[in-house]
């Protein structure tokens, strides 16, 4: 499994829905909250084995910018 498809099947999941689009945002997507924001932050964390900074987080407002903070870190 490639990290986008990980990613999505993590935001599935926290998200509660059976799938996500590629240009999902907080924008488009009515659970995305800031409680499931973080959760998603948290869940990203632990499969991904690595540490978010607050500021990063907040910076993770769609699929894409999701993809390049993971990428960054790894």
């Amino acid at each position: 499994m490639n990290l986008e498809e990980k990613v999505k099947e993590i935001m599935c999941e926290v998200f509660d829905v059976d799938e996500v689009a590629a240009d999902v945002s907080q924008k488009n997507c009515e659970q995305w909250d800031s409680l499931r924001h973080l959760t998603l932050a948290s869940e990203l964390e632990e499969a991904f084995d690595l540490e978010l900074e607050p500021e990063e987080i907040a910076e993770m407002t769609d699929f894409d910018r999701v993809i390049a903070m993971l990428k960054s870190k790894m």
